[in-house]
């Protein structure tokens, strides 16, 4: 739906552009809100996920002593350079190279379940899970709608990457590929798995408990991790692209945009404020997981179900001119009516909605109550060693 609005007005790059030519001034402030907002807070995610996976790599770093601030330091500065980089057009390679880290992940997680038992495996039901307490079960199978949620987001990147295709329709064939890579991976790893090791799987393997797999040192967990970390290295670059850029047009909008040092400092400058943002969240929010569930919830239902369906409903009552490719072949020209809205088109616009609102409630609902629940709450820390400002849990 994103992907039809944006043929009609090719000159929009930003989810707050399509809002503006679609839903007027408060399209653009809604549609700015969630995108950004999801790029502002998703940042800092990527921050602890490059800096858990390098943990992860090896032993880790002598030193560090296990502390994942030190970490975020080490990977900060690298990701502050990717943040440099200001199109999409020439990540043909990179993004070659995340597709590949996922396919091995994916591959390294088959291979650990055949290799490996858990400890304290408890089989999975077909619906929900084997919780005693029905509350904290409801909360977990909420988390279940929460990591589908954010694992596949590709509306929020449709409008800009379309634009840098030569023919921006077949960005449909990106979507359909993708969503179909999505779907098999969460069913071929995602059963294999649970099937394997049980229903209490980690939200992310790594911290799965009772396999010997994820064991700092071991090889199939160096392999997993220095994946990770170049996939995710690669999302925080990418996620950072249409931040950076918007900051540039909104501070600067006659920016000569060149490769020159001074133009290089000044781009610097533009992207440092959500850099340091990105920083001080990564090291001030206790637990990525928190951050993560309330980034999803916030932001992803809005930006890929609900505002999508707004905008799409919005638009196909708009008075059109000079589009028979979009209308299925109606004669260009003005007209007076607004264009009717075929029964199919106004079935999937509902369903993509309601997805979007029931989707919005229960990551909120998983987002909450892995705060609210002792039994569910992750350990909870700000800062670590000689500077630890404040721990919450069994560690501490």
């Amino acid at each position: 739906m994103l992907l039809e609005v944006k043929l009609r007005f090719p000159e929009c790059h930003t989810f707050g552009d399509l809002g503006f030519q679609v839903l007027g001034r408060p399209g653009q402030i809604w549609g700015n809100i969630i995108q950004l907002g999801n790029f502002c807070l998703f940042m800092p995610c990527a921050l602890q996920f490059c800096a858990l996976a390098l943990e992860g790599i090896g032993t880790g770093i002598a030193g560090f002593g296990g502390c994942s601030d030190y970490y975020v330091f080490v990977v900060a500065f690298l990701c502050l350079l990717t943040t440099q980089l200001r199109t999409f057009s020439n990540t043909q390679v990179l993004s070659i190279m995340s597709t590949l880290s996922v396919f091995a992940m994916a591959f390294i997680m088959i291979y650990a379940a055949f290799q490996y038992e858990k400890k304290d495996k408890v089989p999975a039901l077909a619906f929900g899970n084997p919780a005693s307490d029905p509350t904290i079960g409801f909360i977990k199978v909420a988390g279940g709608f929460t990591i589908s949620a954010w694992a596949y987001v590709p509306a929020f990147l449709t409008v800009e990457l379309s634009n840098c295709m030569a023919d921006p329709q077949e960005f449909r064939k990106s979507l359909v590929l993708s969503g179909t890579l999505n779907v098999a991976v969460f069913l071929l790893v995602g059963v294999t798995v649970v099937l394997r090791w049980g229903y209490d799987v980690g939200e992310v393997i790594g911290i799965t408990s009772g396999v010997a797999a994820w064991q700092s040192g071991a090889v199939i967990n160096t392999a997993f991790n220095s994946f990770q970390l170049l996939g995710n290295f690669i999302s925080y670059m990418l996620d950072s692209i249409p931040l950076g850029r918007f900051c540039q047009k909104a501070w600067a909008p006659d920016f000569k945009d060149t490769w020159s040092p001074g133009d290089m400092l000044q781009y610097l400058g533009f992207t440092m404020p959500t850099f340091l943002f990105a920083l001080f969240l990564s090291i001030a929010v206790p637990s990525v997981n928190t951050l993560l569930d309330f980034t999803t919830a916030l932001t992803t239902p809005w930006v890929t179900q609900i505002y999508p369906a707004v905008l799409f409903w919005k638009f196909r009552r708009m008075k059109l001119a000079n589009d028979s490719s979009f209308l299925g072949g109606a004669q260009s020209g003005e007209t007076d009516e607004p264009v009717k809205i075929k029964l199919r088109e106004n079935v999937v616009v509902a369903l993509v909605f309601l997805v979007g609102c029931t989707s919005f409630v229960l990551c909120s609902v998983k987002a909450i109550g892995y705060i609210a629940v002792a039994e569910l709450r992750p350990p909870l820390q700000i800062g670590c060693g000689s500077w630890l400002i404040w721990c919450s849990g069994p560690f501490c």
